[in-house]
């Protein structure tokens, strides 16, 4: 098994409690984790994912007494998150991931916090007013979250072709308030299976999943003769304001990182 290696100290703890509620369930780390995100991820929808949220306890996170259950253990992971993320004001689940679930899997890196800072300052305008950052393979959100430390932009979209990376993402954008997109899918092929809206809305809800109709303005239509490798970044081009997704046919401004 590789060595775990964290860059922030209470990670380990984190992954303690998270390994904790996979023992009490009876699963592997990597899939107590999976679960562990998407449980995050539906109570910070209040009641919107509850069937999701309901579906992935009675996997066996519900089994024991009260106090000494697995999600037990979740809840007092998502606590220790909370907190860590107020201390450090970094990226604890990218560093959880990187550091004790894929040892980095398929040559799955996520880009190290410094270096991130430093192609945003190097990157941004700023005079810019309102634009969009876009990043089409977003990991655990890193580059979004640096657009939005150094400058307040209009939306945030980050996509990802794995599911744990749009999930992490998400609650990343989601505790810190920021507003954005979060997208499932290949990038490369134009592809978005499903998505969740981020930020305070007026029902008080900081993530919402997003449906179909909302979806659609994401993906890229191709000629039937073009193959994606192909595929210029201008027929990625989406016209977007800071209050709706936007029009099907039309184009945006972004920054891509």
């Amino acid at each position: 098994m590789a060595k775990e290696q964290f860059r922030y100290d209470g990670t380990k703890q984190l992954c303690e409690l998270v390994d904790r509620a996979g023992r009490k369930a009876g699963f592997a780390r990597g899939q107590a984790f999976e679960d562990f995100l998407t449980c995050v991820v539906c109570a910070l929808g209040q009641g919107l994912m509850e069937d999701e949220y309901l579906a992935t306890v009675r996997k066996g996170y519900d089994k024991g007494e009260n106090g000494k259950r697995g999600i037990d253990c979740f809840t007092q992971a998502f606590a220790r998150l909370v907190q860590l993320m107020e201390d450090t004001r970094s990226d604890i689940l990218g560093d959880l991931f990187e550091g004790g679930i894929t040892y980095g899997e398929a040559g799955q890196f996520f880009t190290p916090e410094p270096i991130v800072q430093m192609m945003v300052a190097m990157t941004a305008d700023p005079d810019a007013n309102g634009e969009w950052v876009s990043d089409p393979c977003c990991g655990s959100g890193r580059m979004l979250l640096a657009s939005a430390e150094q400058k307040r932009l209009g939306e945030l979209v980050g996509q990802d072709v794995d599911l744990r990376c749009v999930k992490m993402t998400t609650i990343n954008l989601a505790l810190r308030n920021l507003y954005g997109y979060v997208l499932w899918g290949n990038s490369l092929a134009g592809e978005v299976k499903a998505g969740y809206r981020t930020g305070l809305n007026c029902f008080g809800r900081i993530v919402r999943p997003l449906d179909e109709g909302e979806l659609v303005p994401f993906r890229i239509r191709l000629p039937s003769n073009s193959p994606a490798t192909n595929r210029t970044l201008e027929s990625n081009e989406l016209q977007m304001n800071n209050k709706s997704p936007p029009a099907a046919g039309s184009t945006i401004q972004k920054t891509l990182f």
